[in-house]
């Protein structure tokens, strides 16, 4: 029987665990088509965390600095999911949150252009419209190498091998993509409707230029159609 204090000091009691989203439904109709993450007793969480314990919760949304970041990293995901959609040789390094967007460091032999971003962002686009529900999932490390060894991605492997042994392994499952990461992220692509490829740069496998080069591409996303307006003005 969960007792939530939430930021305004007022307690919620439930008589079974539920989730992020559930309590933003229960307080209200128009939180709940915002809520996009939370923060229980101060850790970032996926809104489809399990609230099982007496705790402080705060629902967050795209207009929360933290809740933006959160659009942003599945943006991230998203450009990946593209990528692996039109260009299934692609092999897939990291995709991190920088200030004021996001990128994915890939390994790819075609050269991607000017014309070849277009054609990707048109790609996030269709694949943002079908709403589709972005998937938690704590898998083993066997379960883990044995995804990425399927799915012939060799650095989510070297990546797999250096995480410490006590940590949590997450998948995030896109229908037919699936991604590594410590999230958080959105539960939908529904929230995903304000983004812009910007350029491609060269990088190398972790920073060094000992390893492997690889193709950079970074994006921006936002919150509103306006925000991204004045961003790229």
């Amino acid at each position: 029987m969960p007792l939530i204090t939430l930021p305004n000091k007022s307690n919620r009691t439930f008589d079974k665990s539920l989730t992020v989203e559930e309590l933003a439904s229960d307080i209200s109709p128009s939180l709940a088509k915002a809520a996009i993450a939370a923060k229980i007793d101060g850790k970032l969480v996926d809104a489809s965390e399990s609230i099982v314990k007496d705790c402080k919760v705060e629902i967050l949304t795209s207009k929360d600095p933290e809740g933006l970041e959160v659009l942003r990293h599945s943006c991230a995901h998203l450009l990946a999911h593209a990528l692996k959609q039109l260009y299934p040789e692609v092999k897939l390094a990291i995709g991190p949150v920088i200030e004021d967007g996001f990128y994915y460091d890939i390994n790819l032999e075609k050269s991607i252009t000017d014309d070849d971003l277009k054609r990707i962002e048109k790609r996030m686009e269709l694949l943002a419209k079908k709403k589709y529900q972005i998937v938690r999932e704590i898998v083993t490390r066997k379960k883990a190498l044995d995804v990425f060894k399927s799915r012939s991605e060799p650095y989510k492997l070297e990546i797999i091998k250096e995480i410490p042994k006590d940590e949590i392994i997450a998948l995030y499952h896109h229908e037919e993509y699936i991604d590594m990461c410590r999230g958080p992220h959105l539960t939908s692509t529904k929230f995903l409707n304000f983004f812009k490829l910007m350029k491609v740069s060269g990088s190398y496998w972790k920073g060094d230029s000992k390893n492997q080069q690889l193709q950079r591409i970074y994006g921006t996303a936002w919150d509103t159609k306006d925000n991204l307006k004045s961003y790229l003005h």
